[in-house]
């Protein structure tokens, strides 16, 4: 099972516009806390948001959000729901867990702009799922991979972001690890990661892949 501290929440005016991290959710026994960054509110602010529902945007903390928070969530009664916890690598065990499930599927829905981005410790058995950013800026051709593909990263200190990774094919730029999800490639043999392509959305711009950890045991 996958570890992470926290929960970064993410969002974005519309696709092409860059993510902004507006706040964290912080597991407390068996609910969660959140609270709003100020500096990444202050940021959104300027883009017209207006807060993230059911979470006044005038108060920074709030106590005991898992339930809101759990709206986004897979349906497991869905006949499709098996496949949908195979896409993002959640096994049946913890489908129950709505905290676990929240941070391995980003909690994405089609409705907003919004992203669950769990910072994900670098464990053995660490695995999940991310979808690359900036495609609309790289230009780069989705037809020139396919399922199982791999990819290369390097890190980078980039003035909108320290924690940048790059997302490399070929030695050509294909787009970043998304804020949040990138901060466990800055940890200690963070080079052992791996990138593996699972889905590819032609009619999206997306491209999912697996991060992993190879097999040599960690030192």
């Amino acid at each position: 099972m996958n570890k992470f501290d926290k929960i970064y929440l993410s969002w974005r005016v519309s696709k092409g516009y860059p993510r902004i991290i507006i706040g964290e959710i912080l597991p407390v026994g068996e609910d969660v806390d959140f609270k709003y960054i100020k500096d990444g509110l202050n940021q959104a602010k300027k883009y017209d948001f207006v807060g993230y529902p059911g979470l006044k945007i005038d108060e920074l903390e709030h106590k005991n959000t898992l339930n809101l928070f759990s709206k986004r969530l897979i349906n497991t009664d869905r006949s499709d729901s098996g496949e949908l916890l195979e896409f993002w690598d959640i096994k049946p065990e913890y489908k129950d867990n709505k905290l676990y499930v929240l941070a391995m599927t980003q909690g994405m829905t089609p409705t907003d702009n919004f992203e669950f981005l769990a910072n994900f410790k670098l464990e053995q058995e660490l695995e999940f799922i991310t979808d690359i950013a900036g495609l609309t800026y790289s230009k780069f051709d989705l037809c020139r991979i396919k399922k199982g593909t791999e990819f290369t990263f390097e890190k980078e200190n980039l003035k909108q972001d320290e924690y940048a990774v790059k997302v490399l094919f070929n030695k050509e730029s294909v787009g970043y690890i998304k804020k949040g999800h990138n901060m466990v490639f800055h940890e200690k043999e963070s080079n052992r990661l791996k990138l593996e392509v699972t889905h590819i959305s032609k009619e999206n711009n997306q491209i999912f892949v697996r991060v992993y950890l190879s097999d040599m045991s960690l030192g």
